[in-house]
């Protein structure tokens, strides 16, 4: 409550963009996850998920979707882009996004973390995706500073949305 007084209004679970899979990490992750959902419902905060795709994946199924308050997935869910829009798990989050709850929001952010292209090209399909499910839930964001990235310009990040987005 202190917190909320102060202006904060979610929190993040972080793990790791590069942790490699983990067998029952997600289900180890799901008793705090729940706790502070409820905890963030209370106060009417958000919770922030920047995780790698494999566990966003795990998530998704086993508890995401049944969240009480609004939740955001950082960096388009961290699926690498290298495994095409047709890898399972961001199948999966494009149709929580279509027929889910209305409680996801992605972010348009971290290209760099799931993209080695040139001009981060393959990473386009995967935001054209995403805005076409749920053009309304869409975040971008600078994700500044580009911690380990620190040869990238916001700006230029920024003028991607003009190459993937049309309106």
């Amino acid at each position: 409550r202190e917190m909320d007084a102060l202006g904060v209004r979610g929190v993040r679970i972080n793990v790791s963009p590069v942790h490699p899979p983990e067998p029952g990490l997600a289900g180890s992750m799901i008793p705090r996850i729940t706790r502070m959902a409820e905890r963030c419902a209370d106060l009417g905060w958000s919770l922030d998920f920047l995780t790698p795709g494999w566990l966003t994946r795990e998530l998704l199924q086993k508890v995401l979707t049944t969240l009480p308050v609004d939740y955001t997935i950082a960096h388009m869910g961290m699926f690498l882009a290298a495994d095409g829009v047709r890898q399972p798990g961001f199948q999966e989050l494009l149709e929580v996004l279509r027929a889910g709850n209305g409680r996801c929001w992605v972010k348009l952010t971290g290209v760099y973390r799931m993209s080695t292209a040139e001009g981060f090209a393959d990473a386009a399909p995967f935001a054209r995706a995403l805005a076409e499910a749920a053009p309304d839930r869409m975040i971008w964001g600078s994700d500044y500073p580009h911690l380990s990235f620190d040869h990238l310009s916001s700006v230029g990040l920024f003028n991607l949305l003009g190459e993937w987005l049309l309106d």
